[in-house]
């Protein structure tokens, strides 16, 4: 009798797993590999996006930083939002001896490493802004690779594992990368070039690790004989009749918008919120990389967690709720003391959030065979949802004069989060 329960227990998991081959899976490997390409990724996005170039706008004498940034991340996320939708589409159909996605990632991290060395050397604000726009394309030719890569190779039982380590990877590279930020405050174009190189060795590492993707040259591939040009334009066609699809994009895009909203301006929150100079700003923000290191360590923990209760949508709402903790402490304490209370809930908010949404993403795609385009969707929730992050922020300060209205934009977007995620009905 206990062998027919194992026998049914394994058929189950086998229609679960779908075509992936499991018995060939290393899931050691596949998590280093995930895990070395987001901690050292995220470190040099992170060293740019919420140090260095912030502070680089100040050093070039821009009269209205904050806006100039946020003008700068809104458009630059629609850039990004483009790229990852049409470099998804574009590996549906690649083909190659090297398979449909490494091509992309590896080319991508050329260009990264390019356009991030030029924006840490470039001396006017229009070419920093160009420049910026041109690597959110080349890190889309990265990351909408990377996210494939979920649904193509890992079995269904293991990317909840697989989605936590890319949750704390990123979480844990991201504190690292503003700890380390926050020391080249005053070396700013040498903080560029470790940050370029950051970003370039990630993607040849996890080349490196993950088995290598094999030959698709002689396979068909979605949509075959249909030219490039076709291609990109039904790489816009978004995926109809999945409204748990949509529900998963707006979950996303909303609770990673709120998060952003503080993450992106913790230096000038500091400097300008609460009144510190720029030295003690930047040894605040290297004390709140510490607080997201200790959160990415308790997010390792959700994903795994989640493949054995098959349950994801308990921890994106617990995600939201620490968020929203955190959005209130600025507001009741107008001091360093909020600050630090606020970035320990807000970090453990994204790190369990980072930590599961890949999972559910992968769970909801409504078409295996076009898992790039539509991945390319839900994934520009996270650049659109970061970028308009930061742009919202830059627009209510420009227009009130003060951060004190973007806590409770960003509790509003957050309880929004929550009605999407508990509306899915194809994922528990």
């Amino acid at each position: 009798m206990d062998s027919h329960k194992t026998e049914s227990s394994e058929q189950a998991l086998k229609a679960y797993d779908g075509e992936i081959n499991v018995k060939g899976f290393n899931l050691a490997r596949w998590v280093i590999g995930y895990l070395a390409f987001w901690i050292i990724m995220s470190i040099g996005f992170a060293m740019v996006s919420q140090v260095l170039l912030p502070q680089r706008i100040k050093d070039m004498g821009a009269s209205n930083p904050t806006a100039v940034l946020g003008t700068m991340t809104s458009i630059g996320s629609i850039v990004a939002l483009v790229a990852n939708i049409v470099v998804g589409a574009l590996s549906d159909l690649t083909k190659s001896r090297f398979g449909r996605r490494s091509p992309w990632l590896f080319w991508g991290a050329w260009f990264t490493l390019a356009f991030y060395l030029l924006m840490g050397n470039i001396g006017i604000i229009t070419g920093l802004v160009i420049t910026l726009w041109l690597s959110k394309l080349s890190f889309n030719m990265m990351n909408s690779p990377i996210y494939s890569t979920v649904s193509d190779r890992v079995p269904k039982r293991y990317r909840g594992t697989i989605s936590s380590a890319i949750g704390f990877g990123n979480t844990l590279g991201l504190a690292i990368g503003a700890w380390a930020g926050a020391r080249f405050i005053e070396s700013v174009r040498l903080g560029f070039t470790i940050a370029a190189i950051c970003m370039f060795i990630s993607a040849m590492l996890f080349l490196i690790i993950i088995p290598k993707e094999p030959s698709n040259k002689q396979e068909e591939t979605v949509n075959t004989g249909q030219s490039a040009w076709k291609h990109i334009v039904y790489s816009f066609t978004p995926p109809m009749h999945a409204p748990d699809f949509w529900k998963a994009f707006c979950c996303r895009t909303l609770l990673l918008l709120a998060i952003q909203m503080l993450s992106g301006y913790w230096l000038y929150i500091c400097q300008d919120y609460i009144g510190l100079p720029k030295a003690s700003a930047a040894k605040v923000v290297s004390t709140i990389a510490i607080f997201q290191m200790v959160a990415s360590i308790v997010a390792m923990f959700v994903g795994p967690l989640s493949d054995r209760i098959h349950r994801r949508k308990p921890m994106v709402v617990l995600s939201a709720m620490l968020a929203i903790i955190g959005f209130v402490f600025p507001l009741a304490l107008h001091n360093i003391t909020g600050i630090y209370i606020a970035s320990v809930f807000v970090a453990l908010g994204q790190g369990i959030f980072m930590a599961i949404d890949q999972a559910l993403n992968v769970d909801v795609l409504p078409n295996k065979e076009n898992a790039g385009k539509d991945l390319g969707f839900i994934n520009a929730a996270t650049t659109a949802g970061q970028s308009a992050g930061m742009a919202l922020t830059s627009i209510i300060v420009s227009t009130t004069g003060t951060y004190t209205y973007i806590f409770p934009s960003a509790i509003v977007m957050s309880i929004l989060s929550v009605l999407f995620v508990l509306s899915i009905r194809s994922v528990k």
